[in-house]
């Protein structure tokens, strides 16, 4: 926090409103994706009577809160660059402000509708949607091709996960039925809510597991889910206050020479195979972190050498960044991460013992620029957590009796839950955002499929279907609109 209040203490009070206001938009549509997203962990411990409703999301609350904090920030910096490297550098403060509020208020706007009809869709598509749009209108704007004005690299590859994951959870969940049917033969597990006559709720085993299960969704949701908002919020923070988020302003003097050694380490590399490395950029194969007309000269693919001895000259003999210009700290920023860009292109092709050298440099490069602060996390945690707790109810119906052709039975609940918690924490393992929606919802319908008079109602299944393929374009058209709007209104 000392840096916050260094930084609130030194800036005007116009820039105070703005950050305030990005933050407070940043933190609501993290509590929107609570009470949307957390519906899905809490549907089956509800909807089966494990516990009462009152307590499962407090449980549900207190659970995504430890996800959160637990996390770690891997999937918040694939968050950080959707925004191409070209944006991040090139626009000014007002340009900034306008794409965080337009791809916010997007977001914001989509989960808040899609929740009040109780539609199962992904939080995650809808700010994947956002930043595409406003990315891709700004870029029109200010005279980038559409292909730099989007990180497509990036996108692609969270598009492919999104895609993947809701296939693997009904995948997992449709074979561990088959098995359970298999090798469970105990009735009382495969009892639906309104099967019971004497009992109102499943016996002690199926509850155990029902309420174990539904804790680790919504583990697995706050250690995902719960870092996009952290992305959301890094963004704000280097987009409005550079010259105190550039950089960690509280990086300790041992991590600063960690920096600069590693820097210094990848030059050195960069000269012993200097001939290599130039054929490959002039056949293509490496190239630019930047594309854009203006060229910024730390991201010169023909000047790696000079860009990353550079970060060690500049941060030789520094015991704190505090000491560095505003200019430097920014000039120190870009140029971590046109070397990062560079030498992860070379690591993919690089034999072994190279590849594996430059993955060590590169994690202890990128430290000064991949951090998060500590508060930025527990108020993430807070507002996904009191999210968690409100709003829940219209989606659990849903999840319980519209998806499957019949009502889900005990022994559903738990598969779709346990392989929902699995593959989500798959996916953080690879640093992949996924959505909790997708994969709840597609491991429900996996558990349905698999039993032997079991089924999907189509009409439902296909309303939540055209909702998952709507919001993407839905999202970046809505994006675009905003941005155009309020451009118009700050120019």
């Amino acid at each position: 926090m000392s840096v916050l209040w260094e930084a609130l203490n030194n800036v005007n009070a116009i820039t105070i409103g703005l950050l305030l206001l990005s933050l407070g938009i940043a933190l609501f549509y993290e509590m929107i994706n609570g009470f949307h997203d957390t519906a899905n962990a809490v549907a089956m411990i509800i909807y089966t009577n494990s516990m009462k409703a009152e307590h499962s999301v407090i449980m549900s609350g207190i659970m995504n809160f430890f996800g959160v904090m637990m996390g770690g920030i891997g999937v918040a910096y694939v968050i950080v660059h959707l925004l191409p490297l070209d944006i991040m550098v090139a626009s000014n403060q007002s340009a900034t402000l306008v794409m965080i509020y337009s791809l916010l208020i997007s977001a914001v706007i989509w989960n808040f509708g899609t929740w009040f009809f109780g539609l199962p869709v992904s939080s995650s598509h809808s700010l994947i949607g956002s930043i595409i749009g406003v990315s891709a209108t700004f870029g029109v704007m200010h005279g980038f091709d559409l292909s730099q004005s989007v990180n497509w690299k990036v996108v692609y590859g969270i598009l492919t996960v999104l895609a993947l994951s809701p296939i693997l959870g009904f995948g997992f969940a449709f074979f561990i039925m088959k098995g359970t049917r298999k090798f469970i033969h105990n009735p009382k597990f495969f009892k639906t809510p309104d099967s019971e006559t004497k009992r109102k709720r499943p016996n002690f085993w199926m509850r155990i597991g029902i309420i174990a299960t539904g804790a680790g969704v919504s583990f697995a949701h706050g250690s995902n889910d719960g870092q996009k908002g952290i992305g959301l919020i890094m963004i704000i923070l280097i987009g409005i206050l550079p010259m105190y988020y550039a950089l960690n302003m509280e990086s300790h003097e041992y991590k600063i020479k960690q920096t600069r050694d590693s820097a210094a380490n990848l030059a050195k590399f960069y000269a012993e195979n200097d001939g290599a490395l130039t054929k490959l950029v002039d056949d293509k194969h490496l190239i630019s972190a930047l594309k854009i007309k203006n060229t910024i000269s730390e991201c010169d693919v023909n000047q790696v050498y000079n860009t990353t001895s550079l970060i060690a000259t500049k941060l030789n003999g520094i015991k704190s960044y505090s000491e560095l210009s505003p200019q430097d700290r920014w000039s120190i920023h870009t140029a971590i991460l046109c070397s990062d860009n560079f030498f992860g292109q070379v690591e993919k092709i690089a034999d072994k013992d190279k590849s594996d050298y430059i993955s060590g440099q590169r994690k202890n490069l990128i430290t000064a620029t991949e951090y998060v602060p500590y508060w930025v996390i527990m108020a993430v945690a807070f507002a996904i957590s009191i999210g968690t707790m409100i709003g829940y109810k219209r989606i659990v119906i849903t999840i319980g009796e519209k998806i499957g052709s019949q009502p889900i039975n005990y022994m559903q609940g738990t598969v779709s839950q346990a392989m929902s918690m699995v593959t989500i924490l798959l996916a953080n393992f690879a640093h992949a955002p996924v959505s909790t929606t997708h994969i709840v919802s597609s491991s429900v319908a996996g558990s349905m499929v698999a039993e032997p008079e079991g089924g999907v109602q189509k009409g439902m299944v296909k309303i939540i279907l055209l909702s998952w393929l709507f919001t993407l374009p839905v999202t970046a058209v809505l994006g675009s609109l905003i941005y155009i709007c309020l451009n118009f209104v700050m120019y």
